[in-house]
């Protein structure tokens, strides 16, 4: 079963997402910070991380370099959400290691087409598709 971690200092943020994602055969964690999603990571290896650009005790860019350090965290894809726009906040998610950066407010389809890009993981409607015979 793939695992999507989700983390955002937002409970509201995390339980719409969470509403995005919901699909059988994937796990969606939550976390509210960049320590409690790197515990989280530590213990169950999410398949990805979408994480809150900014968040208290260790934001986005920050969760990414503490991943990057530990050898069997860096493979982990990491996804910035942010509604910061400017060239710098977006410069510092890529050089931190984010795989992608997607701006708020984020609509279902953006974020299934990023979670499929990035770890092969078919939510939303292209997990429901069905092959016929």
């Amino acid at each position: 079963m793939k695992t999507i971690l989700l983390v955002d200092d937002s409970k509201v943020t995390r339980e719409l997402l969470k509403v995005y994602l919901i699909v059988k055969d994937v796990r969606v964690l939550d976390a509210r910070d960049g320590i409690e999603a790197l515990e989280i990571a530590r213990a169950e290896r999410p398949d990805l991380i979408l994480c809150d650009l900014r968040m208290p005790r260790l934001d986005g860019p920050g969760l990414c370099r503490a991943l990057e350090a530990e050898p069997a965290l860096r493979d982990i894809p990491v996804i910035i959400l942010t509604s910061n726009r400017d060239d710098e906040s977006l410069r510092l998610c890529r050089e931190a290691g984010a795989r992608d950066v997607l701006l708020k407010p984020i609509g279902p389809h953006i974020l299934h087409d990023a979670v499929q890009r990035h770890a092969g993981i078919a939510v939303g409607l292209a997990s429901m598709q069905t092959t016929r015979p």
